[in-house]
C-alpha cells in the first residue's frame, strides 16, 4: 500500500487549504462540473487527512469552485491583453491555477508558509517560469523576491486569504505591494463584516483552528485606504448559487422559485471578489 503524505503539519490558517482541495476534488467527480481540476483529484486522494468532515458543506463547495471559476476567469482576460505578465499568487496552497490557465508566456510565483510551500513541493515542480516563495504574505521580504522587467505588468492575487487576516494586516499588505510594485492589479474576495464574525458557525471553517478576523460591506470602502487604489471590478459571484438550482437544500430551491430575490440578496452580499487598480494604468 502507497503511504500517504502526512499533513499534520497543517493548522489553522494554513489547514483551510485542504477546504479549497475538497471543493475542487469533489466538483471535478461530478456528472458535470462546474470546473475540472484532475490534479485536485490526485492531491486530495495522496494525502492523510480526513476530508469527510467538509461532506455536510455543501454551500461552501459550491462557492469555492464558482469563486475558482471566476477568479481563473479574470486572470485569463488579463493574460489576454498582457500574456507576459507577472502573477503572484498569495496564499496558494495547493492551487493549480497556473496549470488552468497557463499560456506559455506568463512568470507565476506561488506564496504561502514554508510548511505549506514544503507540501507543495511534493506534488508541483518548480520551473523558469513558475517559481514557489515559503514565506508568510506578511513577511514582505518575499516581493524583494519577484523578477519583474521594468513596466511589466503584473497582477497580485489571493483567493480566500484576505478574511484571515485583521483590517491593518490587509491595509498594510495593500501598502506594501503599492511601495514595491505600482503600478498593478491587486484581486482579491471579500466577505462582508457579518459573514466575517460567523467563523465558528461555518459549515468548513468551523472544522479548522482558523478565524475570520475582517469583512467590508461595500468595495469603495478600499478607495479610502489610499488615492492610488481605484476599484475597476467587482464580481457578486454567490450570486451564481442560483445557477445551479439543483444543487440547494429543498428549503433554498422552493424559495428561490417563489421569492427568488431573497436568497439572491442573501448570497449576492455574502461575498464578492475585487479588482482593484493600484497606482497609474499599463
Amino acid at each position: 500500500m502507497q503511504l500517504r503524505e502526512s499533513t499534520n503539519q497543517l493548522v489553522g490558517v494554513a489547514e483551510t487549504l485542504m477546504i479549497t482541495l475538497y471543493a475542487r476534488a469533489s466538483e471535478t467527480q461530478r456528472p458535470k462540473p462546474i470546473l475540472s481540476d484532475c490534479q485536485a483529484v490526485e492531491i486530495a486522494e495522496s494525502l492523510d487527512y480526513d476530508f469527510t468532515k467538509y461532506e455536510k458543506g455543501w454551500a461552501s463547495q459550491l462557492g469555492c469552485v464558482i469563486r475558482a471559476r471566476a477568479c481563473d476567469r479574470m486572470v485569463q482576460n488579463f493574460l489576454e491583453t498582457h500574456p507576459s505578465a507577472v502573477i503572484v499568487n498569495l496564499g496558494a496552497g495547493l492551487c493549480t491555477r497556473f496549470s488552468r490557465v497557463d499560456n506559455g508566456e506568463v512568470r507565476w510565483y506561488e506564496v504561502d508558509f514554508p510548511e505549506v510551500i514544503a507540501l507543495r513541493r511534493k506534488f508541483f515542480q518548480e520551473t523558469d517560469r513558475h517559481h514557489f516563495i515559503a514565506k508568510s504574505i506578511l513577511d514582505f521580504t518575499w516581493m524583494d523576491t519577484i523578477q519583474r522587467e521594468p513596466n511589466q505588468p503584473m497582477m497580485v492575487l489571493y483567493e480566500g486569504v484576505s478574511m484571515y487576516l485583521s483590517e491593518i494586516e490587509n491595509k498594510a499588505l495593500l501598502q506594501q505591494i503599492n511601495e514595491c510594485f505600482s503600478p498593478v492589479k491587486a484581486v482579491f474576495d471579500v466577505l462582508n463584516r457579518k459573514r466575517s464574525r460567523s467563523a465558528k458557525q461555518h459549515e468548513t471553517v468551523s472544522k479548522t483552528n482558523a478565524e475570520f478576523k475582517w469583512g467590508i460591506d461595500r468595495s469603495s470602502e478600499l478607495e479610502t485606504w489610499s488615492q492610488t487604489i481605484q476599484l475597476t471590478q467587482e464580481v457578486f459571484y454567490l450570486a451564481q448559487f442560483l445557477d445551479y438550482p439543483q444543487r440547494l437544500p429543498i428549503a433554498w430551491r422552493i424559495l428561490a422559485q417563489l421569492l427568488p430575490f431573497i436568497p439572491l440578496t442573501l448570497f449576492k452580499n455574502a461575498g464578492r471578489i475585487v479588482q482593484l487598480q493600484i497606482g497609474s494604468y499599463f
